[in-house]
């Protein structure tokens, strides 16, 4: 999921979801990580990067959005693990 330059996404070098936010350098796109998820006994968690989750209000928003459906999905994934 990606809103303006801040995206939702999960990363295969870190085996973890992420935000990460964009921006264009020598006419390439290119990005660095704002924060990460982690994953606990009971959902998840937004682990941010120094100040830089801070830095831009889209990164609320995504953010916001991005720990509610880790939430959901983990939850989920509880629910069918006591139906079986």
């Amino acid at each position: 999921m990606r809103f303006r330059n801040i995206e939702f996404r999960w990363s295969n070098y870190n085996q973890k979801y992420e935000l990460v936010k964009w921006y264009e350098c020598d006419g390439k796109e290119v990005c660095y990580v704002i924060a990460f998820f982690d994953k606990g006994k009971e959902g998840y968690d937004l682990r941010t990067v120094g100040s830089r989750f801070f830095e831009d209000k889209d990164a609320f928003i995504v953010g916001k959005h991005a720990i509610e459906f880790l939430n959901a999905m983990s939850q989920q994934l509880r629910d069918e693990e006591e139906l079986e």
